[in-house]
Order: structure tokens, then sequence, then C-alpha cells
């Protein structure tokens, strides 16, 4: 409709803020449970193993349901899954502190990460059909803005919560958030049902979500149980059935699920293997650097929070900037230039040891997030730029699988260098994953030639001012 088209043009920034309420509860979700994680495992009485779980099981649900969710928005409309995403994450999010068991809690986890599935696409595909492509790197760099700072707030607001109310605190805290989002998005986002009536691949779909379920559950997996025992195998041939299966249907099927060219189209592949290899890098960073600094240099715990901290700061201060410049200068300069920042800082990283100085540990991190964030809003702000509108919701799916997929490899890799080491946690193997954050950078570097620069002809325009 197209008042409602020109409604949505006068109030983009306002419908993306009130949107990334979903992104602030989301992400909520996940980093309070970390710190709070010891405790659960107390009042439930389950092991480290057991346990680990409360924090795995949501981050594979909403991972592995974006494709999915971006599909169905595109054909359906997007209002009505954000909303019902976050009813169902609010209400999951009361009842968790009433769990009167551990597999009742990650019952409500399991909930909790399916319904936080709709809430990305939604906000990329509205970047991507109400911005004019002018101001898309802007309104991604607002995203990864509150993407980071709540991903660097999580942890020090669950110790608060956790230690003077107890962990149930913690799902109750983004409670009213939620119903505040709830509302303001039903109030101030336009309907975007669609009214015709279209077929749905759900084959495709379901060996899609079926086989990444099942590989990023196996890469969770794998590192403990052994890559070669009988589960391990299992899984991956239960893995490539699926990917078979996939594969046959979507070039069979009049209107797949997934259109397979989309991973001809170079500037969205590149774009996607960037964020692929930039979250590879920081949820391995994130894992490698605390281990360093408690296992190496005998770091508190409270001094090794602090230090990691500056990792996802920086990327918190650099993504919106680079989101402005993208828009300016082009997404590929600033993907460009921010993986060679953090090349640059992997081979910093590689020269620390035992007695390196706290400011000369700092210092690689600080660098590392702001390559990092030159990447976190240009990479989604060039997928809106070379995929038409009608998939723009499983393309930025897809494209979100990739990135959380290299945020599951990261630890998991980086673990198996350390384990290479045998006896215990040797510091040659920690200065072979440095080295290996600055190979995959660079790689990145090479891949990112085919971002979209500044004059790239446009797939996806967006929406035009009213009148013009």
């Amino acid at each position: 409709m197209p008042g409602a088209d020109n409604r949505a043009f006068r109030l983009r920034w306002v419908i993306l803020s009130t949107l990334l309420i979903g992104t602030v509860t989301g992400t909520l979700g996940n980093s309070l449970v970390n710190v709070a994680l010891p405790s659960i495992m107390d009042h439930y009485s389950v092991d480290v193993g057991t346990g680990i779980w409360a924090v795995t099981v949501y981050i594979l649900l909403f991972a592995v349901t974006m494709p999915l969710f971006g599909r169905l928005g595109d054909k359906y409309g997007y209002k009505r899954l954000y909303l019902a995403g976050m009813g169902v994450f609010a209400l999951s999010s009361c009842l968790a502190p009433l769990a009167p068991s551990f597999p009742i809690l990650i019952l409500f986890r399991v909930l909790q990460g399916i319904s936080n599935g709709p809430i990305l696409p939604t906000i990329m595909a509205v970047v991507g059909t109400t911005f004019p492509a002018g101001e898309r790197g802007r309104a991604m760099g607002i995203w990864a803005l509150a993407n980071s700072a709540t991903h660097a707030a999580g942890p020090p607001l669950s110790g608060i919560l956790t230690q003077y109310f107890g962990w149930q605190s913690i799902f109750l805290s983004y409670v009213p958030l939620c119903f505040a989002g709830l509302f303001l998005v039903w109030r101030l986002m336009p309907d975007d049902t669609r009214s015709e009536r279209q077929s749905f691949d759900v084959i495709g779909a379901t060996a899609l979500t079926a086989a990444t379920l099942v590989l990023m559950f196996n890469l969770r997996q794998g590192a403990t149980l052994g890559w070669t025992s009988l589960y391990s195998v299992t899984l991956w041939v239960l893995c490539g059935v699926l990917v078979i299966a996939f594969l046959v249907t979507e070039s069979r099927v009049q209107e797949p699920f997934v259109d397979l060219n989309l991973f001809l189209n170079k500037p969205f592949a590149s774009a996607s293997m960037i964020a692929f290899i930039q979250a590879f890098c920081q949820f391995g960073l994130l894992f490698l650097i605390p281990l360093f600094l408690l296992e190496v240099q005998g770091q508190t715990s409270a001094r090794t929070g602090l230090i990691v901290a500056s990792l996802p700061v920086s990327m918190a201060v650099s993504a919106p900037v680079a989101g402005r410049l993208a828009d300016r200068y082009g997404c590929r300069l600033l993907c460009l230039s921010g993986m060679v920042a953090v090349a640059v800082a992997g081979l910093g990283l590689s020269r620390v040891g035992p007695a390196t100085p706290v400011w000369s540990l700092i210092s690689p991190l600080v660098l590392a997030g702001v390559g990092m964030g030159m990447v976190q809003s240009p990479a989604p702000a060039a997928i809106s730029l070379v995929v038409s509108p009608d998939r723009l919701g499983i393309a930025t799916g897809l494209f979100n699988l990739l990135r959380f997929l290299g945020g599951t490899l990261g630890p998991t890799v980086f673990a198996i260098v350390l384990q290479a080491g045998a006896v215990g946690l040797i510091f040659r193997s920690y200065r072979l994953d440095f080295y290996l954050v600055t190979a995959t950078a660079i790689l990145a570097t090479l891949i990112g030639v085919f971002v979209p620069g500044k004059d790239v002809p446009h797939t996806n325009h967006g929406m035009q001012r009213p009148g013009t």
C-alpha cells in the first residue's frame, strides 16, 4: 500500500529504534547466562558438560532458524512474525525462573532461541526495503552499536543480578523491555502482510534447517566426544544426507526455499564470507583470551573480564562510525580496512607472553575490535545493495547463519589447536591460534575485493522519498 510505504519511510528511524529492542533483549538472553551459569548448575546440581547446554541450545536454535524466518517474512510479512517471536520470548523468559528441573529450563531456552529467530531478519529486511541505499550503512551501524554495547554490558550486569537477586533475575530483567517492544512495534510499524497466496517449499526449508542444526550441534560436541567417534561420524553422515536432499529439492521445485543462484552472486558470497571470518576471529578470541590471561599470565577473573571487554567495547565504538563511512565511501573499503586491522592485531597478539604488560595486550585487542566493527555494519549493508527485495529476508537469514556458523567454528578450531599442545595449555599453541587469526583475516581481505564498492549498481534501491 502506497500510504503505508510513505508512513514507513517517514518513520524509518523510529521503527528501527523500536525493532532494536528485540536486538537488545535477544543479546541479553545470550550474554546474561554465561556469568550466571555456575549458579544455575549449583541450583540444579548438574555438571559443566550438562550445564553448558543452557548457553549452547539458545545460540543453536536462533542461528539455524533465521533463514526459515527470513523466508517466511519474505512471503507473509515481517510484522506478525516479529510480534509472535517477541511474545513467545517474553513468555518463556517469565517461565524460565520457575523451571522445576534442568530439562524444563532447557525447554524454555529452546523456546527463547526459536522465538529470537525472526528478530534479526526483520531488522535487516526493514533496513533494506525502507531505507534508501545511502542510509543503510548508518542504519546497520546503529544496529551494530546496540548489539555490541549489549554484549559488553551483559557480563557485568549478569554478575550484579546474580549476586544480589539470584540467577532467576537475569531472565526477568528484560521482560519489561519485551513488552515495550511488543507495544511499540504493534503501534508504529505498518502492516506488511502479503495478501497473495504463495507456495512454500517445506521440504527444502526442513532439510536446510535440520542439516544446519546437526552441523552446528556436531561442531559443539565433536571436540569433546572425538571427531572420529561413532557418534560424531553418524552426525556427519546425517548432515551430508540432509544437504544432498536440500540441493536435490531446490534444483527441482518451482519456488525453492533458497534460490541456489544466490550463491553465484559474488558480492553476496563475498560479504557473507567476510562476516563468517569476522565472527570466526571474534568468538575465537573471546574464547582464547580469557584462557590465556588466566592460565598463562595468572590474571584474576575480575581483571581478565576488564581486559577482554576492550574488544566488544571498541567494536561498539567503531561500528556506527563504519556504517556512516560505508554510506560515503562504499562497503568494500571499510570491509577491507577492517580485516587488515584484524590481521595486524593477530600479529600483535602473537608476540605476547607470560610477562607481557597489560597495555600490550589491550592495544591489539582494541585494534581487533575496531577492525571487526568496521566489518560488522558494512557487510550486512552490502547484502541489501545486491539482493532483490523479494529475496532479502532469506538472503539476510543465510548471511547471519553463516556468521553464527563462523562464531561456532572459531572457539572449536582454537580449542583443537590448544589441545594439539598435548600437555596442558602450552603457550606455543596460543601463538599458533593468534597466527590463525592473521591468516584468516588475510584470506578475508582477498575475498573482500568482490564486496560492493561506492558506485556499485544497486539491485535493491530501497524505498524512495515520497513524490520522487
